[in-house]
């Protein structure tokens, strides 16, 4: 076998299906990867030559509540994939996030600046990145952030919920980040050939993510307006910022977590995503599905 895809359901993996027609992805119908007994006995009986791990507890207020759930999914999967790859001698590439840093500092933060994640998501991530660096030689760790698609629950989908629902939106507009389209980091990941004998990328920790970094208001407010633009919303709708202490919620977030694109990245063809494009795609997409859906 040569690619296993950890997190079928997932919008990563739906992207990465696309690109890897021959791998196997494996949902909580195959194995739980909360269970890492069984995944990791799982993994070494299919002896692939290389495991993606698009698999998380993305929940980040109720990993507040439920911290040992999510440090199964988070930390102690990878680990279990990295010590599979490990006897297997394979590559692992771990999908990560923006959250194990604390978003104090006004500067974009590059792959070597200090982690210090605020709540049990990011330190759940952050303890897979570790278990995989620690573990397993032959490894990738791509951080992204506020990624989004067509499919599942994200921040897209639910303003074009709200929206249509009537405005004014209240969103926050003092946390800033890169959007990543889900398309774009499957595609990254497919030119990085992790089950090719030769990788196109040199094994490390790698910021995946491009355009411009925006609040969630901001955010906000170019997708009701590209919306409204193809007719997928009928009318504007007013985005009204506000404070982060305006809306309270379980888990702290970084104020300003911007990843700095890895410029190695750069060398790998098709690699260059701006979020702005992967939205106008996400929306048509959106648009297409319901008109067919209507038909």
């Amino acid at each position: 076998m040569s690619i296993i895809i950890l997190g079928a359901k997932g919008q990563l993996a739906r992207h990465l299906a696309e690109h890897f027609p021959d791998a196997v992805a494996w949902g909580r119908d195959t194995v739980d990867v909360a269970d890492t007994p069984a995944l990791e006995a799982a993994l070494l009986e299919a002896a692939p030559r290389a495991i993606i791990n698009a698999a998380a507890w993305t929940a980040v207020d109720q990993a507040e509540s439920d911290p040992v759930a999510a440090w199964q999914v988070n930390a102690e999967a990878p680990a279990a994939a990295a010590r599979a790859a490990r006897q297997l001698d394979a590559a692992l590439l771990q999908v990560s996030t923006d959250y194990v840093f604390d978003g104090a500092s006004s500067e974009i933060y590059a792959e070597d600046a200090p982690t210090h994640p605020l709540g049990v998501y990011g330190a759940s991530k952050l303890a897979g990145e570790l278990a995989t660096r620690a573990i397993c030689p032959r490894h990738w760790i791509l951080r992204t952030s506020w990624v989004f698609s067509a499919h599942g629950s994200n921040f897209v989908r639910t303003i074009l919920r709200l929206a249509r629902a009537g405005g004014p939106l209240r969103i926050v507009a003092d946390q800033f980040g890169r959007p990543t389209w889900a398309g774009d980091l499957a595609r990254l990941i497919a030119a990085i050939e992790p089950g090719a004998d030769e990788p196109r990328l040199g094994y490390g920790t790698y910021h995946a993510t491009g355009g411009p970094a925006v609040s969630w208001q901001e955010f906000a407010a170019e997708i009701t307006a590209r919306a409204c633009s193809i007719g997928l919303l009928s009318a504007p709708v007013e985005i009204q910022p506000i404070a982060t202490a305006e809306y309270p919620t379980p888990a702290p977030r970084p104020q300003r977590a911007v990843l700095a694109p890895s410029s190695a990245l750069a060398d790998l063809e098709a690699t260059r995503f701006d979020w702005r494009d992967g939205l106008d795609t996400v929306l048509t997409r959106i648009m297409d599905d319901e008109q067919a859906s209507a038909a």
